[in-house]
């Protein structure tokens, strides 16, 4: 199977981005796990049916911000960009009780996932958008989880203090841990991966469908 130029080019600038972060630990070793199985591409969905939401009007200004960050980070958002007319915005399910600011001041997009442009079960890729001053609640997944941070602001999960990686910088949550991100004064846009080789303990954590 081969993929499409505009997905090749973003994944590999995900790749690209996140170990030009340095990440260290577990972290990196979350990275090698998914970059490493994203090497064999996977069935390209026949119909790419793109649509948006309120949020997306918020896309082009974050991905200016990242872009004037340069390296990296720049080509990153390029390849977002370049992919973004493929994508199918999604809120996250249930969002409607986290408020009207988070129900229309949010979206997501699933890029490598079941119901993405990759179809796999294996490793999910995606993008989320939050409009400024607009908190993503806290949740949880089975699988653990890296950001790629395309702009400002902060990150939170269980055991840890909020904090804010800054444009091109990295997160990283184990399986199983509740985490939670929040946008400043301007839009929140990060890449996210997730592994689904690794699987929280039994804990009662519920699967939650991507997006942070």
């Amino acid at each position: 199977m081969t993929r499409p130029d505009a997905l090749r080019q973003f994944i590999d600038a995900t790749r690209n981005a996140f170990f030009a972060a340095h990440p260290r630990g577990e972290e990196s070793a979350a990275g090698l796990r998914i970059f490493s199985a994203l090497g064999t591409p996977g069935p390209i969905a026949r119909e790419r049916r793109a649509s948006i939401l309120p949020a997306c009007e918020h896309l082009s200004p974050a991905i200016e911000n990242a872009r004037a960050t340069g390296g990296p980070t720049k080509d990153l958002a390029e390849c977002l960009e370049a992919l973004e007319p493929w994508l199918s915005w999604r809120r996250r399910p249930g969002s409607g009780q986290h408020g009207e600011a988070f129900h229309r001041g949010h979206a997501n997009a699933w890029i490598v996932a079941p119901n993405g442009i990759e179809r796999r079960a294996d490793v999910m890729v995606g993008v989320t958008l939050t409009a400024p001053q607009v908190n993503y609640p806290t949740h949880s997944h089975p699988p653990e989880e890296i950001y790629v941070v395309l702009s400002q602001g902060e990150w939170w999960r269980d055991g840890a203090d909020w904090h804010a990686p800054g444009i091109g910088g990295t997160v990283y949550n184990p399986p199983g841990v509740s985490h939670a991100m929040r946008s400043g004064s301007t839009p929140l846009l990060t890449v996210w991966c997730l592994c689904a080789e690794s699987r929280a303990p039994n804990n009662g954590a519920r699967p939650i469908p991507a997006g942070g």
